[in-house]
């Protein structure tokens, strides 16, 4: 249970922390880009919800990061599939 907070909570925080001070990437797109990485469109409508009127940063962010994500999910579960053979 552990392993699945760790994987769960830690990458995000690390991007979040890298984009912000590193890259200097705005806020609201970081939100989109930790929604994506989720694939969690209700963290999406809360980016959209938090945005000032109109911002539009938020869902640029998810959709970069979007199918990316889901490329890498079912790419990691053949994998495994494989690895287990």
């Amino acid at each position: 249970m552990l392993y699945g907070v760790i994987i769960t909570i830690v990458p995000p925080i690390v991007v979040a922390t890298f984009g912000r001070l590193v890259l200097k990437i705005n806020y609201y797109t970081l939100m989109g880009f930790i929604g994506g990485s989720h694939t969690d469109p209700p963290t999406l409508a809360f980016a959209n919800n938090i945005a000032p009127e109109g911002c539009k940063l938020p869902n640029m962010g998810y959709a970069t990061v979007y199918p990316l994500t889901m490329f890498l999910r079912i790419f990691t579960a053949q994998l495994l599939v494989l690895l287990a053979m």
